[in-house]
């Protein structure tokens, strides 16, 4: 139970990310998370700075003593504990974990995890653009209402974005269509959700999310705090070859 929980403050941390990130960017945010209580497990309130590097291929990002590197070309996620000197490998297709964990139990074959995923992650994705504006910071912003429908629940956001940044609108919807293509059930939306995200004009500076999941409701914000192009270092992506891999379903 603690390991799904794991995945799925790992997911939510990834929502407030890629709802702002662009390829070949640094972004450095602030971030609060309300305190989240779901499956048995409590995850306090919390606050704390992400920064990011993103590419058209890799992501990384730092995150209180952790790195979490996305490789899009191996479709895996990487998880680098320092404190504990572990690495974890996470498949960026979530239904291969359930496949492995659940698959074989007598009550789910592979055709009922296939059909349970699919429901449990069918997405309805809708942006409206709205004509109230104000400035954050340094950035002249627009407000915008994103909801994010999926079978376990729903995602509202309010975001405010400015045109102010000057990005590569292609390059960050093909990164867009490639995670979300990961998501069981999303494929065939996908047209409709690229649609959507590109109503959202420039760099996300300010988001307040509501989370409704699986019963529980939690509240998180994201702030931007600085943003800048460039080429990402390569030791970003670095994972040690001394720590020790672990497998998190499977490790105590």
């Amino acid at each position: 139970m603690e390991k799904s929980f794991f995945l799925f403050r790992l997911s939510m941390l990834f929502l407030l990310i890629f709802s702002g990130v662009f390829a070949d960017v640094y972004m450095k945010q602030r971030h609060h998370v309300g305190e989240i209580n779901m499956m048995g497990s409590v995850q306090p309130a919390q606050d704390f700075i992400v920064e990011s590097w993103i590419t058209p291929k890799k992501m990384a990002v730092k995150n209180q003593g952790q790195d979490i590197i996305v490789d899009m070309d191996k479709g895996l996620i990487t998880v680098v504990d320092h404190t504990e000197k572990t690495i974890s490998e996470i498949p960026l297709d979530f239904s291969k974990i359930m496949a492995e964990n659940i698959g074989g139990s007598d009550s789910m074959d592979m055709e009922e995890l296939q059909e349970f995923m699919g429901n449990m992650m069918q997405v309805n994705f809708k942006v409206i653009k709205t004509s109230e504006k104000k400035k954050i910071g340094n950035w002249d912003c627009t407000k915008y209402i994103q909801t994010m429908e999926l079978g376990m629940g729903a995602i509202n956001s309010v975001i405010w974005a400015t045109s102010d940044i000057k990005i590569d609108d292609d390059i960050y919807a093909r990164y867009s269509a490639n995670m979300i293509a990961q998501m069981p059930g999303a494929s065939q939306e996908m047209s409709k959700i690229l649609e959507e995200i590109r109503k959202i004009d420039g760099v996300q500076v300010y988001m307040k999310q509501t989370t409704n999941m699986m019963g529980q409701s939690f509240s998180s914000t994201m702030e931007l705090i600085e943003f800048k192009e460039g080429n990402a270092p390569e030791k970003v992506f670095f994972i040690p070859s001394d720590y020790k891999k672990v497998d998190l379903f499977r490790d105590n």
